[in-house]
């Protein structure tokens, strides 16, 4: 009897829970492709991700293991992807052939690609962009729009709010 009881008592409580997870953001998605997911692009996922060919969705706090990772707002964690793709702000770890973060960036990106808006931290890639930065570049080719204060080491940095030096070889700063 007691366990009848047991049993009833948590259908019951799964029965007052479930619609009510159903309808919010989801914890895990997976993903073939959009729209084939668990979680819907419009829902934010809050702790992992795996897309096998490419997921969307609007934020993530966990992580991102996808082909293609698209966040249309903001990621805190880490997303490991070949291609991702934050257009709100990053807080974490972004790394894969293409890194791209169109708002704020903070934290460590690294990959072949790697792209900020605006932000602070360090960036290790072949190619490094960035519109405003504060931290440390590591690459091949470095270029900040506008550097606050940090330090670029590749081939060619490019520092474009410098007045004098925008463009150096092997290394080059502004503090």
């Amino acid at each position: 009897m007691k366990k009848i009881l047991a049993l009833a008592t948590v259908v019951l409580a799964l029965g007052s829970i479930l619609p009510s997870v159903a309808m919010a953001d989801g914890p895990i998605n997976l993903a073939l492709f959009n729209p084939i997911q668990i979680v819907k692009e419009d829902q934010a996922v809050t702790a992992f991700r795996f897309s096998l060919i490419y997921g969307v969705n609007t934020d993530l706090t966990g992580v991102d293991l996808s082909l293609v990772g698209i966040n249309h707002g903001s990621v805190t964690g880490i997303q490991w992807t070949a291609v991702g793709i934050v257009d709100g702000d990053f807080t974490g770890w972004q790394s894969g052939i293409g890194s791209i973060t169109k708002g704020k960036f903070t934290g460590y990106q690294s990959g072949i690609y790697n792209s900020v808006g605006s932000g602070s931290g360090f960036q290790l890639g072949w190619f490094n962009n960035a519109g405003e930065f504060s931290g440390f570049q590591l690459g091949l080719l470095n270029i900040t729009e506008s550097m606050t204060s940090g330090l670029q080491i590749g081939i060619i940095n490019i520092i474009k709010n410098k007045e004098k030096l925008k463009l150096f070889p092997i290394v080059n700063w502004k503090f």
